[in-house]
């Protein structure tokens, strides 16, 4: 039944996520901590795998990673058409850059912890943390399966192990946080924890005219396939121009750290589709069909809900000999600084609702921006402050301030000849690139630190005088 092989893994997942949902609905103890029902289904399903039992199922872990690759991108492309409301706050910048400034602090830290105690090791195994808990499973696997040649064909699997890692210390160290903060200003804390929407939309249907053979779901859905095609079709052209048959060129190199930001591409193809659609709308043609946030925001959930599932289903735990160690301390020592981090750039930078902005960003730099609204609700229950709007618009101006430090965390693996997936060693520049990449990091941090220092003191002086 081979024409079934790609269906009947999208069938598993479906399967997973509703069992997911129902047990993290009814078990107590698995709602009174934070855990994404995607992440609880993923677990269920390697469990119950050969991977934990012989002799059970085998999770074909290529075409595993295959789907995540496509669902992150698909995923961001989603995200990226929504319209939202424009907005000129200055704080979603701000949040923006705390976003930004976290990822550069755990991508150095992770660097610095390699060079330092497993010299022997490719540093990526220590960016890894940037992209596992930052950005989520499915950007660290699919960093990690570029590198997989340095990272001993464990790749995919350190990616996404870091990510685990981060949305169970985001699961678990949050509710704590909320707990002792809760105390503190003496309100009552959340005892459950659920999946649900920050938003409540209203659907109508005004005349019969608007019930059309090209529904809603179906144009948004033809929308994300165009710009998916431009982003193969861009891909494919690439792979003419910089491939050769033999491999080991420089264009081969080039072209796999490119396949692996498919989802840059998608985005960028995206905003260009938008400016499209704005410049038509200015000529005073109707255009609001073409975008529906509703639609697209439960696209995007659902690309990602199967991203995370996949991910952790392409976890084995023979890597666990090699890079079980560094993973511990990698990870431990990165959440305790990235706890430290938030606690103090928050103060600075909120005036107001400093706690809610701390759970809410430790959740979504530890996990998703999930993670982060699903704390913030211990404190806020109802999401009265701005705060959860700020955290997912601050998110999105994250991607693009972001933008640079993806060209430094690829900068290392530059070093290295691969032929055809095996790894041949480092070349000439690979210490050259190694440098500019950790110092470039770390470069990139302070520059964004000193903007938000620079940032929240002139908006404490403008406070005060008024």
């Amino acid at each position: 039944m081979e024409e079934w092989t790609v269906i009947v893994y999208f069938l598993f997942m479906g399967v997973l996520l509703f069992v997911g949902k129902i047990l993290k609905t009814k078990l107590p103890f698995l709602n009174r901590i934070v855990l994404p029902t995607a992440l609880l289904g993923g677990v269920l399903g390697l469990l119950f795998s050969d991977v934990v039992i012989p002799g059970s199922y085998t999770i074909d872990t290529s075409i595993m990673t295959t789907i995540v690759y496509h669902c992150l991108a698909l995923g961001f492309i989603a995200l990226t058409l929504k319209r939202g409301q424009a907005k000129g706050n200055k704080k979603i910048w701000s949040t923006g850059m705390i976003i930004t400034s976290t990822y550069a602090l755990q991508g150095f830290l992770g660097m610095l912890l390699v060079l330092m105690f497993f010299s022997d090791k490719f540093v990526g195994s220590g960016m890894l943390l940037a992209l596992g808990f930052g950005q989520g499973p499915g950007l660290a696997q699919s960093f990690g399966s570029m590198w997989t040649a340095m990272l001993e064909g464990h790749g995919a699997t350190l990616g996404v192990s870091y990510a685990v890692i981060g949305f169970v210390v985001g699961g678990t160290i949050g509710v704590l946080l909320i707990n002792l903060i809760s105390r503190k200003r003496n309100i009552t804390k959340t005892k459950r924890y659920y999946d649900t929407s920050i938003t409540t939309h209203e659907i109508k249907i005004d005349t019969v005219k608007e019930v059309s053979v090209m529904d809603g779901i179906t144009i948004q859905i033809v929308i994300i396939s165009l710009i998916y095609f431009f982003v193969w079709g861009t891909l494919y052209i690439l792979s003419a121009l910089l491939t050769t048959e033999a491999g080991g060129t420089i264009g081969d190199t080039i072209y796999g750290l490119v396949k692996g930001f498919n989802f840059i591409i998608g985005i960028l193809y995206a905003m260009i589709y938008k400016k499209i659609i704005n410049r038509i709308e200015k000529h005073g043609k109707n255009m609001n069909f073409m975008t529906n946030d509703y639609v697209l925001s439960n696209l995007s959930s659902y690309f990602f809900n199967i991203m995370i599932c996949g991910a952790v289903l392409t976890i084995t735990f023979d890597f666990l000999s090699s890079f079980g160690v560094l993973l511990a301390v990698v990870a431990s020592i990165g959440a305790v600084f990235t706890l430290l981090y938030l606690r103090f750039i928050t103060k600075k930078v909120y005036n107001e609702n400093n706690d809610e902005y701390f759970v809410g960003l430790f959740g979504m730099l530890t996990g998703t921006a999930s993670t982060g609204i699903a704390l913030l609700k211990g404190l806020d229950k109802n999401l009265e402050t701005p705060v959860a709007e700020e955290l997912v618009l601050g998110s999105g101006t994250a991607i693009s301030i972001a933008l640079p430090l993806f060209v430094f965390l690829m900068l290392p693996s530059l070093g290295y000849n691969v032929v055809d997936g095996v790894l041949i060693g480092e070349n000439a520049n690979a210490s050259l690139l190694l440098n500019i990449a950790l110092f470039g990091i770390m470069l990139y941090f302070f520059v964004i630190f000193t903007v938000l220092m620079l940032r929240a003191r002139k908006s404490k002086v403008t406070k005060e005088n008024k």
